[in-house]
């Protein structure tokens, strides 16, 4: 993850230095284009009663591009890589078979497959995220002005993997399982509504640095629910019976509060 992290940076740097060449020549009035690192925390609204979401983390690093619409309007869009971190505690008794460091779901062959017992869960997915937003700026006030962004962020599930505590059902032992595969828990698709308020500060010819805090509002459940053909339980993993006869699934919403710092040239 930290190496995916120090790539993009680089990426991101080679671009925004080219874009700022651009500036130069007098093409930046109507587009910009930077870098942006965020963080924040995510929060877990619970549907099922199988679980309690806890507090996690996200950490975002991408490139945005901003189109100005008038001298006071504007609309902001990208690619953000989001590093999430999410924590469940379980609450009912529930399991899943794995192999090796794989995470088994009901339509995978589980002969030769070991059975754990899920108390704790840090599920740590990777997004490639979208936003789409319209940005509402006043006037410049010195080198400062502010400003109100409102949109969407529409994320894909690139991977997903767990740490996760409970106990070996074959030895009755407590255990921790690390790194283990699970991208098949998550829905492809993850939107949010978002709000954000903010500043931006004119430090050097058409070069800015935007400062903003934003909160996003979950849509979708980010879990996978019953698949639409066939057996509908075919993508599941846990269940609640040892003889695997009741499947079942996490089923929530995530809101994200963020810290935004973009460089803008």
């Amino acid at each position: 993850m930290i190496k995916l992290a120090i790539k993009l940076i680089i990426i991101c740097c080679v671009i925004s230095t080219l874009n700022f060449s651009f500036s130069q020549r007098g093409l930046q009035s109507r587009f910009q284009m930077g870098i942006i690192l965020s963080s924040g925390l995510n929060f877990n609204k619970m549907n099922t009663k199988i679980a309690e979401g806890k507090i996690g983390t996200d950490l975002t690093i991408g490139i945005n591009r901003v189109r100005k619409l008038d001298a006071n309007l504007a609309f902001v869009t990208g690619l953000e890589f989001d590093f999430s971190r999410s924590n469940y505690s379980f609450k009912d008794t529930v399991f899943y078979a794995y192999t090796d460091s794989k995470i088994l779901i009901k339509s995978d062959n589980q002969t030769n497959s070991k059975v754990f017992k899920l108390n704790e869960r840090n599920q740590t997915p990777i997004y490639l995220s979208i936003p789409t937003m319209l940005v509402f700026k006043t006037d410049y006030v010195g080198y400062y002005r502010y400003f109100a962004k409102f949109g969407m962020r529409h994320s894909i599930a690139l991977k997903s993997t767990t740490n996760d505590n409970g106990i070996e059902m074959e030895t009755k032992e407590q255990k921790e399982l690390t790194n283990m595969e699970l991208a098949s828990d998550l829905r492809i698709y993850k939107g949010s509504i978002g709000l954000a308020f903010g500043t931006e500060w004119n430090y050097y010819g058409t070069s800015i640095m935007v400062f903003e805090l934003g909160y996003y509002y979950g849509i979708n459940n980010i879990h996978r629910a019953d698949a639409v053909v066939g057996d509908v339980e075919k993508n599941k993993s846990l269940y609640e019976n040892l003889d695997n006869t009741s499947y079942t699934t996490l089923k929530n919403t995530q809101n994200q509060l963020s810290l935004k710092v973009s460089f803008l040239f």
